[in-house]
């Protein structure tokens, strides 16, 4: 019903063999986390959830999998509310612009293998969005909150999350198989981001750049002064065609 953490409970269960592919569901956070240790606005209404993985796969897809998850979850929202959101770089699901999900991965290696990964999915799916942006709208970055109860669409929250599993699972056995490609051309023909110029946060500091594509780990290559540049991890802070 309440928990910290949807993700912080998965953390804890993730070193154990028998909980690959649990998912830890909660109807409100109390302290839910984005991206970069942000906080994340969980109150009832949302679906919030993390999913326990021990993957298969090489440690160089650990970067392309949020960006896989996103196109899982636009899927399922396409299948069952007949819309199409947009795919905002690097994990983040947009509709006419203003955020409706996103997503964080934790990841545990050991060497050169994976150990295990916990995917967190939060979704803005019949929360007050106004009130939510009230609260963040003085935080930096932020670009607006839709929530999916404006679909008018009667889907209880259980089915979402049931589509969304089945979708996941797809762009899993995917990613085991290496067909990295395939999960790359239909996120970008969903992206927001390809294509337009963009303002970044990164480590290195600002950076600007006409977004051309995402390579075979999820990184964006931009166009920065007539050079290419490869950025990793990173907050897009603006967008315009």
């Amino acid at each position: 019903d309440s928990i910290d953490s949807t993700q912080n409970q998965a953390l804890k269960m993730a070193d154990d063999p028998s909980n690959n592919g649990a998912v830890i569901v909660a109807s409100e956070q109390t302290g839910g986390r984005g991206r970069s240790g942000r906080k994340w606005i969980s109150p009832k209404g949302g679906i919030w959830f993390s999913v326990i993985l021990q993957p298969k796969f090489d440690i160089s897809i650990t970067t392309l999998f949020p960006i896989a998850s996103a196109l899982a979850l636009s899927n399922a929202l396409e299948k069952l509310f007949k819309i199409s959101p947009e795919l905002k770089w690097p994990n983040d699901l947009t509709i006419k612009g203003k955020k409706v999900a996103g997503m964080l991965v934790d990841v545990s290696l050991e060497s050169n293998r994976i150990e295990n990964m916990v995917l967190g999915v939060g979704i803005n799916f019949d929360v007050d969005a106004e009130q939510i942006e009230q609260t963040l709208k003085d935080t930096p970055n932020f670009y607006g909150i839709v929530s999916l109860s404006k679909q008018k669409k009667k889907i209880k929250p259980v089915q979402l999350i049931q589509t969304f599993l089945v979708e996941l699972e797809k762009i899993y056995e995917l990613l085991n198989a290496k067909h990295t490609k395939k999960i790359i051309s239909e996120w970008t023909k969903r992206s927001s981001t390809i294509g337009k110029n963009v303002d970044l946060n990164t480590i290195e500091g600002k950076i600007k750049g006409k977004a051309l594509k995402i390579d075979e780990d999820g990184a964006l290559i931009i166009s920065n002064n007539g050079n290419t540049k490869r950025i990793i991890a990173g907050d897009i802070i603006h967008l315009s065609k």
